[in-house]
């Protein structure tokens, strides 16, 4: 199944340039459009698995577009651009652009481009899935401590005792001990 695109360009002669370079490149360009005005509803509707945007000079509203698509919708961006500005470039990995590119490129050049993109956009929403999991994770100790240290205080025991009459309890309530920890903290009921 190809890679399906959405090209972002005002300019058509050069956007169907680049749209024959994605079509050469073995891509599915979905729609081409002219502005960034209609880039959330299309995004939307046309669910694209890369977003591309040609722009002679992106300006801080295209790149508050991008940004705010990426929010929404997150896909992988590329920006491609006659600018060479390192600033621009940092605006732009800023904004969520994920790959960034001076001028108009061959079917193999933008073939690699568009992949590489993608694959870097895949593993950065990996690490951000795990990253969540570890926070959702520590919260989670850090409740289940909170507790055990209610135990400890409340019938002066030790903490893997607290622990072991954590795990009982949330046993014969048939809660986890995330949920009898938050219980307990909130309502200091134990017993």
């Amino acid at each position: 199944m190809a890679v399906r695109v959405l090209i972002v360009d005002t300019r058509p002669q050069r956007s169907r340039k680049l749209e024959q370079s994605l079509r050469e490149a073995g891509f599915e360009v979905v729609a081409v459009i002219d502005g960034e005005d209609a880039l959330h509803d299309k995004v939307c509707e046309l669910a694209p698995d890369a977003v591309v945007v040609d722009t002679d000079s992106p300006g801080r509203d295209t790149l508050e577009h991008l940004a705010s698509l990426g929010q929404r919708y997150p896909k992988p961006m590329i920006m491609l651009s006659e600018s060479v500005d390192p600033e621009l470039t940092l605006d732009a990995a800023r904004a969520g652009v994920t790959a960034y590119a001076v001028e108009t490129l061959s079917a193999p050049v933008v073939r690699s481009l568009v992949d590489v993109a993608i694959a870097h956009f895949r593993s950065h929403a990996l690490l951000r899935t795990e990253l969540v999991k570890v926070q959702r994770s520590l919260e989670s100790r850090k409740l289940i401590d909170r507790a055990k240290c209610r135990l400890m205080e409340r019938y002066g025991i030790g903490e893997e005792a607290a622990y072991q009459r954590l795990r009982k309890l949330a046993m014969d309530r048939r809660l986890n001990l995330n949920d009898l920890a938050r219980e307990i903290l909130s309502t200091g009921a134990v017993d």
